[in-house]
This record gives structure tokens, sequence and C-alpha cells, in this order.
């Protein structure tokens, strides 16, 4: 217990007090209620820092055990919906993108209607398997879609019992998602072909092609305005607000992305003409890059995928292919190629890491390597 006592002048005498830092590392002052004169000789001074040094052990005894009980009373008496209003949200809203936040939401918003909202200690693991076989049984949810809420409600818990507002966490080293089958399918060569081919001449075909040759997710893309777009050097910027990591990302623009943009400003050049009216007064930097086919403003998420679909349905494509997998397919198909470097592709899809990268695409890399097969 480490503590120091130390006198302080008040009042025509000195007053000794202990000073010690306390659990979260904050420097506590408190009086032992020992004092001594100014003139006091060297045996008063020293008899009174005994006294003070006793007192001071005690008082910071007390300090401590007190804060326990009081810790373990907040913790007991805290219930899940304060936890995660008063203190997980603000956490996730100050340190993820705003799309992960509302996915957390919604799984956590679900656990307490179904499991209850109790106080944090009290939640164990047959709550949450109780949690997953509802949603699977009774409200026939998909299992990929459990394991997306499985996961947030696990992330919850976690960050709980990494900042102390659990002593146990119930879910600690427990794997309680589905055995799902991976949607990270991409497009077969023949089947990118087929659907570049449907959607020619189409605006919703120039979504695609900009998704293909970018790597973008449809979230990014959706949000993304003419002020993140560098014509001259041929990049797009994508600050923190719009990436699903909360992260500005820069991506290089390739030759066919690079024309795809610039029809996409010939497409804008055009509304502008056709109706002035409606673009006076607006900043261009906040004209979106993806313009509606009639209309103003930009595509919603909701009408790309069902132009998309409808696409996929007359180009006689398999279902499980959605949009999404227009992202794993230009990770796939690049380093499919030869010199492919994996590290670019990480900075290009907005990984954390290319460990990460590698874990979904590194599969694709190893067929480059065939010379190095033929060295033994």
């Amino acid at each position: 217990m480490d503590f120091a006592v130390y006198p302080f002048k008040r009042n025509n005498k000195y007053r000794l007090y202990v000073r010690f830092e306390d659990e979260q590392g904050n420097r506590r002052h408190l009086s032992t209620g020992v004092t001594y004169p100014l003139d006091a000789s060297k045996r008063e001074r020293k008899q009174a820092q005994k006294r003070a040094e006793k007192k001071a052990t005690q008082l910071v005894v007390e300090y401590f055990k007190d804060y326990r009980v009081q810790q373990e009373q907040k913790n007991r008496a805290m219930l899940l919906s304060d936890y995660l209003e008063d203190y997980y949200y603000p956490h996730v809203r100050s340190s993820c993108a705003k799309t992960t936040l509302t996915t957390y939401k919604k799984g956590l918003r679900y656990f307490l209607r179904i499991i209850g909202d109790h106080p944090i200690d009290s939640y164990d693991r047959q709550m949450i398997n109780e949690y997953k076989l509802h949603r699977f049984d009774k409200e026939d949810v998909r299992k990929t879609t459990i394991n997306i809420e499985l996961r947030s409600i696990k992330a919850a818990f976690s960050w709980a019992y990494k900042n102390d507002y659990l002593d146990k966490h119930p879910y600690k080293g427990q794997d309680f998602m589905f055995d799902a089958k991976s949607k990270r399918r991409e497009f077969k060569k023949k089947e990118i072909n087929r659907l570049l081919k449907q959607t020619e001449g189409q605006v919703i075909g120039l979504v695609v092609r900009l998704a293909y040759y970018t790597g973008m997710r449809i979230g990014e893309m959706t949000r993304i305005t003419w002020g993140m777009v560098n014509l001259e050097e041929r990049y797009l910027h994508l600050p923190a607000e719009i990436t699903k990591t909360g992260k500005d990302r820069m991506i290089p623009l390739g030759k066919k992305a690079f024309n795809i943009v610039k029809i996409l400003e010939n497409v804008l050049a055009k509304k502008i003409k056709k109706d002035p009216d409606f673009y006076i007064g607006m900043d261009e930097t906040d004209y979106p890059l993806l313009q509606k086919q009639r209309g103003h403003g930009h595509y919603a998420r909701r009408s790309i995928e069902q132009k998309f679909r409808r696409c996929m349905n007359a180009a006689g494509l398999p279902k499980e292919l959605t949009f999404h997998c227009l992202r794993h397919s230009f990770a796939t198909h690049v380093l499919e190629k030869e010199g492919a470097n994996i590290y670019g592709v990480s900075k290009i899809m907005g990984h954390s890491t290319p460990t990460v990268t590698a874990s979904f695409y590194d599969h694709t890399t190893a067929l480059n390597y065939r010379e190095i097969a033929d060295m033994i």
C-alpha cells in the first residue's frame, strides 16, 4: 500500500494529510486530523508524523474497502440497458463507424426483448443460448443474421469486463455461433462478364462497374460526393464518417474506374444543364457521385440492390451472388494476377491489416508462386 504523509500549513499550524492514488490512478488527499504548531520542536513533529502515518494507514484501507463495496453495489444494481446507454454505446459511437453502432444496437435490442433487462452481472451462458434458439426456432431468422447479433452481444459484455463493469465475463471463451456457409463468394470470370454485358448502357451498370473496379462497399458508394473525388490525381478520398472502419481511406482509380467516374461526371453535367435552377446555391463538392437516374439526389442502398437483383435475374446468375460479392471479386481477381501485392489490396479494401485480407483471399495468391514449387 503506497501513500505519503505530508504537512500543509493552515490557520497558523500544520495539518498532516495523506496522499495516495485510487484504483483509476487519480491522486487523492485526505486529512489525518493530526496537527502541530508552527514552532513545534523536532520531537513533537516526529511524534505527530507517527500518529498521522498510523491514521493514514487506516484511512487508505477504509477508502479502498468502501470503494470496492460501492462498485459491487453499483454493478449489481446496473441494468444492462443502463450500461449500454450510459457507457457502451457512447464508446462505440466515438470509436466505430455509424453503421457499426446501428448493427450493435439492433442485436442488443433483440437480446433485451427476448431475455429481458436484468442487472449486468446476472447474465449467464444459458441466456445467450436461449436467445440463439429463440431467434432460430421461433422467429425463423437466418443463421448468418443470428451470428452477427451474437457477436454484437458478446462484444458488449467483453467491453464491460475489460473496463471493470463486470467481475466475470459470462461469454468469455464461448463460441455460440451457428455453423453457417460463408457468403464470401466471388463472381467467376464468366459470371462477371455476363453481368457486365447485361448492364451495359444502364446507370446500374456504372454502379456495378465502379464497385467491381474499386472494391468499395455499397454503403460507401452511396455516400460519396464530388468533394471526395480527385480527377487530377485519379483517386477517391473516403473520409472516416462514411467508411465501415471509421478510418479515412484512399482509393486509387485505375483506367477502368477512372473512365466510369468521367462518365458519371458527364451524367451530372447533363442534369445541371437540364435543371440549373435546382443546383443554384448548392456547393458542387456536395453533389452525390452516384446521381439518381430520375430526379435528383443520390441512389439509396436499397434502390441499388433492387436494380442489381433484377439485372442478375435477367442474366440468369445465381441468387447467392449479392452486390457485396463484387467487392470480393475485386480482391480475388486482382490477387489471381501475377505480381499482385496483398498489402496494396489490403489498403484499398480498407482492412485493418494485411492479415485480415490474407485470411479471406490468400488462397488466390498461392497459385501465383508456382515457380517457387518448381525450384525443389
